[in-house]
């Protein structure tokens, strides 16, 4: 049963400038992808695979999952490579290099690094069917936080604001994180 809720579609026009934006980000192959940039593009993409977003958050049937990235421009170049050629829920995957967020473009997955804008951009994808991920614990507008233990890094997840922003995680995923 998919979800439903109100919320704007994003424009054929918005979806085209974050489709062009995420070939720039993939034209970055001089920025470099250390294990832990590569081990953060891993997980973003296998995390989006255990979340659904309700149908209203795709501008149409097989539009492309947009995941965009915050504050790190060489984990989005390594997370365009990671994920090029990916699916997730038989959706292509657009990679997209984020300063602010557009309300009626927003991304499906978004990845916040540690910056001075990362509250604005929690704030702004609060309660929108966006799965944000962050460094660290979760906290006020973060879903997933990878948190490091040792030399792993571990999802910590918030229902809570999953269930604000409409989207459903997997009971394997939750299983899976550490409270």
């Amino acid at each position: 049963m998919a979800l439903s809720f109100a919320a704007a579609r994003p424009s054929r026009r918005a979806v085209l400038c974050l489709l062009i934006l995420a070939g720039a980000a993939q034209a970055r192959p001089d920025l470099p992808a250390t294990p832990e940039r590569k081990l953060k593009a891993a997980y973003i993409y296998r995390v989006a695979t255990f979340v659904a977003w309700p149908d209203a958050a795709f501008a149409r049937p097989g539009a492309p999952l947009l995941v965009g990235v915050a504050g790190d421009d060489a984990l989005a170049a390594e997370a365009a490579r990671f994920m090029d050629g990916r699916l997730v829920h038989g959706r292509p995957l657009a990679v997209v290099r984020i300063d602010r967020l557009d309300p009626h473009a927003m991304p499906h997955v978004l990845f916040v690094a540690a910056s001075p804008a990362r509250g604005r951009l929690l704030d702004a994808a609060h309660s929108q069917p966006v799965l944000t991920v962050c460094d660290g614990a979760p906290g006020h507008g973060c879903v997933v936080g990878l948190v490091a233990d040792g030399t792993h890094l571990r999802p910590r997840i918030d229902r809570l604001e999953a269930m604000a922003g409409q989207l459903r995680i997997s009971a394997r995923l939750l299983a899976l994180a550490a409270w």
